[in-house]
């Protein structure tokens, strides 16, 4: 808090300005509020805040640099995290470090250690001297280090043994054949597990390195107890050292029975049948992480963990891994309330929302949840409303997974839904009842039937007069009756959130036709999505998808709201939602639509095109950056693909991850002119929650 003597200061520059400017009305509030705003800033930073922890100790600089002299083998960053007085950080947040004459010695030794690590065991500070630097508003120390590396420490001789002889390999059934077809254990591809070379460098972190890297070979083919013990003899005078592995391999082993503790109101046979392949099956690592991972996923646990029991018959060499998996049931029943602001180019909404989630209704697993939302949009933006109104979403969700068949997830999703878009209103009624099911870990397939009712208010006078002549069929109100299929490989590393993989899959709907309805049509979009995560702090990801409309029958076409757009925070990111479209204009009498005075209306098209590659970069702790390229183009015709047309936009944005997802903000450029890119602003911003795909 404030001295007495700063809040009078601050107080003094409010009344001063308040004084000094002379306005009226809704100036005069705004002038207030910036001279409120700025004294308050001014105020705050004039109040002198006790000493730190560091100057009560006696520091009265700060390190701005760290310089190094004679270093080859190291980045200077690198012997920076070494140190105790590293230069003062100034990003993602300043952080200072202090200057102490007594912590010179101990930095210096620290380089030393460092430096014998990697086999440099004559290396020496030739040299320390420091300077003081005169800043503005306090001095700060530069830190000098000369360092004579020496000579380096080689390898001259590389043993792998395997004392108990190399593992016999995977047990053999009655009939002599291989288990599971586990392939035998090559010693040779054990040892390639080691970074160090006969002749090169003897460093301490790559001898430990490659001590895990053999360890967890032969634990991931199935020996847990497998261990591998580094020695390492050198001599200082002779600059060479000799570096032994011995690799016990221990006994092969295999997933016996699985057993579940900890239940109260779980029923138990779910979740047998999630782990029902596991038994049998070689003991890896991996393995089990996937066991808590499949009974995480059923979502009524705070905790899972795995408990291995051995069982290795006397007379034989290979045996047996029970598994307890302990689980502490968490609440079932969940409510989550919200409050959420969105806006892109041509649309702002704000609303509440409220989430009721149950995980184990009847005690069964059965699955309900019912989410409310409630808000106001305006078209284009909260300070030029042109159209406006009530947005209002109710979903009702219902799953159930192992009915007639223990894989079949069953699920049902009523909607009620109030909405506005550019040209029209609506109210819908609508219901998704569908099943679906893996086949493998790597292909599922999902069944669908929907039926939406839509009625339409306040709509434009372009879109009741042009039915006939932009073939858009307005009906209002409507009715279609679809039934969806969806094939997907997911050639991923976790389903949920993919960091290397690729998904591939379409999309298929046919409306109409034998299943009623006042639209006949097919929808078909193939999609690929691909991840390369090389680092945790990098990923690239890359998307393409087509989408066609295909009319047939006696009712060809679509509805306005079925039809296919582009733009927005999770496709065309250069342009407004929905943006990317053939439009109609809505003009006022003696109103020219080449001026852009004329409200521009998105009618969708029946071919579309999207590609999107973006690289994610984790800067610091939850912020993450990105940059990203998008290609995208909407045809009005049938398998109409225009690719001289087609729309480019780039840009970057930043990512938060949060309890409640990662939040996510964009701003994109288009690159060129199209067509369809007549009258529309050059970039967008947008903001959303999750990753855009």
């Amino acid at each position: 808090m404030c001295a007495s003597s700063c809040s009078a200061r601050t107080n003094d520059l409010g009344s001063g300005s308040a004084q000094r400017r002379a306005v009226t009305g809704v100036d005069r509030k705004f002038a207030l509020l910036l001279s409120a705003a700025l004294a308050l800033f001014v105020g705050l930073a004039g109040c002198q805040k006790g000493l730190s922890e560091a100057e009560l100790r006696g520091a009265e600089h700060t390190v701005r640099r760290v310089h190094f002299e004679g270093v080859t083998r190291f980045d200077p960053k690198e012997l920076h995290d070494y140190l105790e007085m590293r230069p003062t950080d100034w990003a993602p947040l300043p952080t200072r470090h202090w200057y102490y004459d007594g912590l010179l010695p101990v930095d210096a030794e620290r380089i030393l250690e460092l430096y014998a690590s990697y086999g440099y065991y004559e290396a020496r500070i030739v040299g320390v001297r420091t300077e003081i630097v005169e800043q503005t508003i306090r001095d700060r120390v530069d830190i000098f280090y000369v360092i004579d590396e020496g000579p380096v420490t080689t390898i001259e001789e590389l043993v792998v043994r395997w004392p108990e002889g190399p593992p016999p390999g995977p047990p053999r059934d009655a009939r002599g054949e291989v288990f599971r077809k586990v392939p035998p254990i090559d010693p040779q591809e054990v040892s390639q597990k080691v970074t160090l070379e006969l002749g090169g460098p003897f460093e301490v972190e790559a001898m430990v390195g490659s001590q895990t890297a053999m360890r967890n070979a032969l634990r991931a083919a199935g020996h847990p107890y497998a261990s591998v013990e580094q020695r390492a003899t050198v001599d200082e005078r002779a600059r060479v050292a000799s570096v032994e592995f011995e690799v016990r391999p221990g006994p092969f082993m295999r997933i016996g029975e699985i057993t579940v503790e900890g239940l109260e109101t779980v029923p138990l046979r779910p979740i047998l049948v999630e782990l029902e392949r596991l038994p049998g099956e070689p003991y890896s690592p991996t393995r089990m992480e996937e066991i808590e991972q499949r009974v995480y996923a059923i979502g009524m646990f705070s905790m899972v963990s795995v408990v291995l029991e051995e069982r290795v018959p006397a007379d034989q060499e290979d045996g047996v891994l029970d598994i307890t998996v302990r689980v502490r049931e968490g609440d079932p029943q969940r409510v989550r309330l919200g409050f959420a602001l969105g806006f892109e180019p041509n649309r702002w909404e704000q609303r509440i929302a409220a989430r009721y989630r149950h995980n184990n209704v009847f005690r069964d697993l059965y699955v309900l949840q019912l989410t409310g939302r409630l808000g106001y949009a305006e078209l284009p933006s909260l300070i030029r409303p042109l159209a406006h109104g009530p947005v209002v979403r109710v979903d009702l969700h219902g799953e159930k997974k192992g009915l007639l068949e223990k894989q079949l997830v069953w699920t049902v999703d009523p909607r009620f839904e109030v909405g506005i878009e550019q040209g029209y209103q609506f109210v819908s009624v609508s219901h998704r009842f569908g099943v679906s099911r893996f086949f493998t870990r790597w292909f599922s397939v999902d069944l669908s039937h929907g039926l939406r009712y839509v009625n339409f208010f306040a709509i434009s006078p372009t879109l009741r007069e042009g039915q006939t002549l932009l073939g858009l069929d307005f009906r209002d109100p409507y009715v279609v009756s679809f039934v969806g299929l969806r094939p997907t490989i997911w050639a991923v590393d976790q389903v949920q959130q993919p960091n290397d993989g690729a998904v591939i899959g379409v999309d298929y709907r046919v409306a109409g036709g034998p299943f009623g309805g006042q639209f006949d049509f097919h929808a078909v979009s193939p999609f690929v999505r691909a991840y390369w995560r090389p680092h945790n702090r990098f990923q690239l990801a890359v998307r393409g998808e087509l989408g066609m409309i295909l009319p047939f029958g006696d009712q060809p076409g679509a509805p306005i709201d079925m039809r296919l757009y582009l733009g927005g925070t999770a496709s065309m990111r250069g342009w407004g939602r929905r943006r990317l479209s053939p439009r109609v204009d809505n003009c006022e009498p003696g109103q020219d639509p080449l001026t852009g005075a004329c409200e521009s209306i998105p009618i969708g098209g029946n071919t579309s095109v999207l590609a999107n590659v973006e690289l994610r970069v984790r800067t610091w702790g939850p912020l993450w950056a990105a940059v990203f390229l998008d290609v995208g183009d909407v045809q009005p015709g049938v398998m109409q693909f225009e690719p001289s047309q087609w729309n480019y936009a780039a840009g970057g944005g930043l990512r938060v991850e949060s309890p409640v997802g990662k939040f996510r903000l964009d701003a994109g450029f288009r690159l060129n002119e199209t067509p369809l890119g007549v009258g529309e602003p050059i970039w967008a911003l947008h903001f959303g929650l999750g990753e855009s795909f």
